[in-house]
């Protein structure tokens, strides 16, 4: 006999489910049907809250980038300083990397999908852009207050977008990022550079 469970917290029990099938056979031989098995429901249960295998795959898609968009948000409504906002974000992503109990392999299986799905695809070149919209007006801030030199913001922020996807890469695989110390160094090559300041 399944526990009761409110309408969200079922929801949430079929794609934890759901994205442990995919990622452990693949979206192709994945079925609702295991989804279901490893809830510890029936098919029908699944179907009541999705309608197909692609929904529930678009759902986990959405959920993926939940995080993203909530960390872009805090950043556009804080009225601190371009530089504090820029750190803060930076470090919202290092700890939510560095803090996974488990890799984050289903952000690879997403963006491979992406290759292949238009609708996938789409949905990743929008988070991919949003990041790179709320980081270039934070860098354009930063510039008009002084506290960042003059450089084209776009190209700043899509540099950082790569190195975030690069963080979410590595993590994917198990190499999880060493906070205290890309807190410190790594944090700083951004922000300075990695070119030793000419001699006078």
């Amino acid at each position: 006999m399944t526990k009761h469970l409110s309408e969200i917290e079922r929801r949430a029990q079929i794609l934890r489910s759901a994205r442990a099938v995919f990622i452990e056979r693949g979206y192709i031989a994945a079925r609702v049907e295991d989804v279901a098995k490893r809830a510890g429901l029936s098919k029908g249960a699944v179907y009541f809250y999705f309608s197909s295998k692609r929904d529930l795959f678009m759902a986990l898609v959405a959920e993926e980038h939940e995080n993203t968009y909530s960390f872009l948000d805090s950043a556009e409504e804080d009225y601190r300083p371009a530089a504090v906002k820029l750190l803060d974000l930076g470090q919202k992503y290092l700890d939510y990397f560095a803090g996974l109990k488990s890799p984050p392999r289903f952000f690879l299986m997403m963006c491979e999908m992406g290759i292949r799905d238009d609708e996938i695809r789409e949905e990743c070149q929008a988070v991919h852009q949003r990041f790179v919209d709320a980081a270039s007006r934070i860098l354009a801030q930063g510039m008009a207050e002084g506290s960042f030199r003059k450089a084209d913001p776009l190209a700043v922020a899509q540099m950082l977008k790569a190195i975030i996807d690069g963080m979410a890469g590595q993590s994917a695989i198990g190499v999880r990022p060493e906070r205290e110390r890309l807190l410190g160094d790594g944090i700083n090559m951004i922000l300075y550079g990695i070119l030793a300041p000419p001699a006078d």
